[in-house]
């Protein structure tokens, strides 16, 4: 673990004494849009095969994959102490034997107990946890579900695919019959993916839930960069279904924490206690006319995106809105969002809109 990574739980070891509380005070709501060529992005439990809707033809993946490549990040970048959802080493433990390794390694009793989790473990604070503690000490006393403050739905595609299967042979070397000899084996492999998605991701993070887990504007620009940088970066993203995963857009709104309202003559300061919703809805994805079906895209460009409606929503909702941050991978700025930013900054003015550049920030 790095100096930092130990003044961070030193600090947080502090905090936890305290009931001191430093969260979130705006609502923010993102878009985030990746896209994978040749891979699966999210496989069924039985037979490892993309999750295709029977209807709709998109396909889908579940917030507990995005969250699982947002956890790996944080453990390859601050550690696995970070993260509350991981492993002990190479071991899979249940969540009893997790915490309790982290009570014994801060030499701390049960009876703070969920302050000390919320304080120690960011994803806990980010996602929260149902808590489930199997066969616990009973100076751990009572626990239930957390419910996070930073809530994804289910990703899909925005374009209709169609699943394909790819055929293959790995090869193993093995000694022969003599000490010089080797022999090569075989084995045949299969997997099963689509040629092409561009996936959408709408979430939240709630201000409100944020009081009770105790997320942090620090926690939540970790956040967006694991978020950008996990499906790309980590160790779980570089298999033979997932290398080929690149992060497109990150669209960020951050809503005012209060607003001014008229009732009956008199000016006052509410909550603004709002979102706009289903912001992936509100991306329009045609093929382009020598592809002519969505079921031919094979890579960018084939394509184009109308993100009218999305603007439209914004614009009835730019006096709720503080700031809108947002993050490109260059390829998909050129193609696609030009027009699009452009238009943000004439609506709710350019120095609202801001450019995270989180490949910069690292």
């Amino acid at each position: 673990m790095t100096d930092e990574n130990t003044q961070e739980l030193d600090s947080a070891k502090q905090f936890a004494e305290t009931d001191e509380k430093i969260s979130i005070e705006n609502r923010n709501e993102f878009l985030f849009m990746y896209d994978i060529k040749n891979g699966n992005p999210n496989g069924d439990p039985d037979e490892n095969r993309p999750r295709i809707d029977d209807v709709t033809k998109h396909c889908y993946v579940t917030d507990v994959r995005l969250k699982r490549f947002i956890r790996d990040y944080l453990i390859q970048t601050k550690g696995e102490d970070y993260i509350l959802v991981t492993k002990l080493g190479s071991k899979t433990v249940n969540l009893t034997d997790r915490v309790r390794d982290r009570l014994e390694k801060n030499n701390l009793d049960g009876k703070d107990l969920m302050k000390f989790l919320l304080t120690n473990f960011i994803d806990l604070r980010m996602f929260g946890s149902p808590l489930a503690f199997k066969g616990a000490p009973d100076a751990w006393g009572e626990t239930g579900k957390v419910t996070g403050p930073i809530q994804i739905n289910f990703g899909e595609t925005l374009n209709k695919v169609e699943e394909v299967t790819f055929h293959g042979t790995s090869i193993f070397r093995s000694k022969g019959e003599t000490e010089d000899s080797e022999q090569k084996m075989g084995t045949f492999t299969t997997y099963y993916a689509i040629p092409y998605g561009l996936i959408g991701f709408h979430g939240i993070a709630n201000e409100n839930a944020a009081i009770t887990t105790g997320l942090t504007e620090d926690d939540l620009s970790k956040f967006k960069i694991a978020l950008w940088k996990g499906i790309r970066e980590t160790t779980s993203a570089h298999t033979r279904t997932k290398r080929d995963q690149l992060p497109r857009m990150l669209l960020n709104i951050v809503y005012k924490y209060r607003i001014k309202v008229n009732e009956n003559g008199v000016e006052k300061e509410i909550p603004t206690e709002y979102h706009i919703g289903g912001l992936e809805e509100k991306v329009t994805l045609k093929p382009t006319p020598d592809v002519k079906e969505e079921i031919n895209i094979r890579k960018i460009g084939d394509y184009t995106l109308d993100f009218t409606k999305l603007i439209e929503a914004i614009k009835r909702a730019k006096d709720k809105i503080e700031r809108i941050e947002y993050c490109l991978s260059p390829e998909f700025e050129k193609l696609y969002c030009v027009d699009l930013f452009s238009n943000l900054k004439a609506e709710i003015g350019a120095e609202k809109v801001v450019n995270l550049d989180i490949d910069r920030l690292g």
